[in-house]
């Protein structure tokens, strides 16, 4: 908690002791302690405003505002219950008044970095990030010098495009505090949107040296890796992060993606974990945890809880917490001593019918080696990083900056690149991911991604379709147009067919089949076929999905 500044005559003996006891822990016996002397003595403004930072503390924030409305009533120029008041005021959501109190505080106290900090925040939520960037060039002009208030004002800026003036802020920073985690952080990151790639990872690889523990570093720098295409080492820059964020017991950062569910997502789960106690990977131990889930199952809403998020049952949570969304196993995926992709197949016809299909796309069968197949089929069945739930249709996904890695997929996606350079071009791998579904739901909705050329293929066995002419991809043969955004050319469904209609475009449906590749110009709109799967673990559809290069160089 906040020092507590003397501002009266009074005996402090109680207060001592009540933040002796709040500061190890006892807060039930602190508050105890400053109502009791509140009630001897209702004037003492310090015992009021410890009382107060004591309540915020712990999420009692009206009743902490409270608190400090009495005390500025008394003495309206008390620094330090206004900043308490305007920073409990923006976590209410009560924007006019913090911003007043948090001005007025400065007013008064001109160096107080928090403020300066707390003010910049409301501002900054509130969407006004010109007035964040005012707000915290007045700090910097008052503490020049300050960590907190540089990074903070140095990320704003390269957040509005001032990336120059973001850049040589934190340089200045690193250059006097060369420990700088968080400097080294932030100038990673300017110097990444910078476009100076070089630099930017250097100064990544240094914050992540200084915190082995910092996820967000580990992440930035495997992005920063791939955009040079260093792909080897970015993907071990993603496993480290994974393994930070995904390790049992770790942070649940962001809640959601710990704390909540669906329906679709605990089937599976509960599926994986019975395929994975059949085949002795994990211990008898888990059957309780796979009781858990079945209970958790049972507590949830439908219809609404079948593929959206809900918030986990408050009953099953504890039960769920420690293996849910985690990295309980992972295949080693092991590169293979000979080829993964077929060293038989027809490179001239490939390209050829990739050229002669304008914009691009061909697809063709036997597309990795037998080996390579079984690998990739007990990396996805086996490891237990399917996180994302996020999709409305029910299917689940896995990404490589966060699980979906393996020298497999990398040796895949290399060996693919070279064999075709007519398509590939000077492209490197810039996303890889792979997406499970549910057999009773539907597939992806009609997009576009961002990159030069897509390549899906299929790992899942040609018995597990019901449908031997659906199941698997339909590509039209018109781009989306490059001035459109993400939104526009991934989630605007109705535009989109809008755009097809107009410039009377043409589709291809490609059938699932077991070890068929579909590649294609990554400006085309294509969507999952019709799905009719058995039901059953091993018989769920699995794509899995390469871009290499940027949607804006097709040179």
């Amino acid at each position: 908690m906040p020092a507590v500044q003397t501002r009266s005559n009074a005996p402090i003996g109680d207060l001592d002791e009540a933040v002796r006891l709040y500061r190890a822990g006892d807060r039930q016996a602190a508050l105890a302690l400053c109502r009791a002397r509140l009630s001897s003595a209702p004037d003492d403004s310090q015992a009021r405003y410890a009382y107060a930072v004591m309540l915020l503390e712990g999420g009692e924030l009206q009743l902490g505002i409270d608190e400090l409305d009495r005390i500025l009533a008394d003495d309206p120029d008390h620094a330090d219950a206004l900043y308490s008041r305007g920073a409990a005021r923006a976590r209410v959501h009560d924007g006019a008044g913090a911003i007043a109190d948090l001005e007025r505080a400065i007013a008064l106290t001109p160096g107080r970095v928090d403020a300066y900090l707390a003010l910049a925040g409301v501002h900054r939520r509130a969407e006004r990030l010109q007035d964040a960037v005012d707000v915290l060039r007045r700090g910097h002009g008052e503490a020049p010098h300050h960590a907190g208030l540089i990074n903070n004002l140095a990320s704003l800026l390269a957040e509005s495009g001032a990336v120059d003036e973001s850049v040589a802020l934190l340089g200045d920073l690193v250059t006097h505090e060369p420990r700088s985690t968080a400097g080294h952080y932030n100038l990673g990151n300017a110097l990444k949107a910078a476009g100076r790639l070089d630099e930017a990872i250097e100064h990544l690889t240094r914050a992540s040296e200084l915190d082995p523990g910092f996820y967000s570093a580990w992440h930035n720098l495997g992005n920063a890796l791939f955009d040079l295409g260093r792909i080897d080492e970015g993907a071990q820059a993603y496993n480290r992060a994974t393994e930070i964020k995904r390790r049992p017991g770790g942070a649940e950062t962001p809640p959601s993606n710990f704390q909540r569910t669906s329906r679709t997502k605990l089937e599976h789960d509960i599926e994986q974990f019975e395929h994975l106690l059949a085949k002795g990977i994990l211990p008898e131990p888990y059957r309780r945890t796979v009781a858990a889930y079945r209970a958790a199952l049972d507590l949830l809403a439908t219809p609404e809880a079948d593929t959206f998020s809900v918030d986990i049952p408050a009953a099953a949570a504890k039960d769920l917490k420690p293996t849910y969304n985690r990295l309980i196993h992972k295949e080693p995926g092991a590169a293979l001593a000979g080829p993964a992709v077929n060293p038989e197949l027809d490179i001239d016809a490939i390209e050829a019918d990739y050229r002669t299909n304008k914009p691009g796309m061909t697809f063709f069968d036997n597309f990795l080696t037998p080996e390579a197949v079984a690998g990739l089929r007990r990396f996805c069945l086996d490891s237990t990083i399917w996180y994302e739930f996020r999709y409305s249709n029910g299917y689940l996904g896995a990404f490589i900056e966060d699980g979906f890695c393996c020298p497999l997929l990398l040796q895949v996606a290399e060996e693919m690149r070279l064999a075709l350079p007519r398509i590939f071009k000077h492209h490197t791998l810039r996303k890889l991911w792979a997406f499970k579904y549910d057999s009773r739901l539907s597939g992806i909705p009609m997009h576009a991604d961002f990159a030069a050329v897509n390549v899906n293929f299929w790992i899942t066995p040609d018995e597990a379709s019901l449908d031997a002419q659906g199941g698997g991809l339909v590509v039209w043969d018109v781009e989306a147009p490059l001035d459109w955004d993400f939104v526009a050319y991934n989630r605007d469904t109705s535009r989109m067919r809008k755009f097809l209609e107009d410039h009377n475009a043409g589709s291809f449906a490609v059938p699932h089949r077991q070890n068929r590749v579909v590649m294609f110009n990554s400006d085309l709109f294509h969507e999952t076929g019709p799905l009719k799967f058995r039901p059953g673990y091993e018989n769920r559809r699995i794509n899995i999905t390469m871009l290499y290069g940027k949607r804006d160089d097709t040179a």
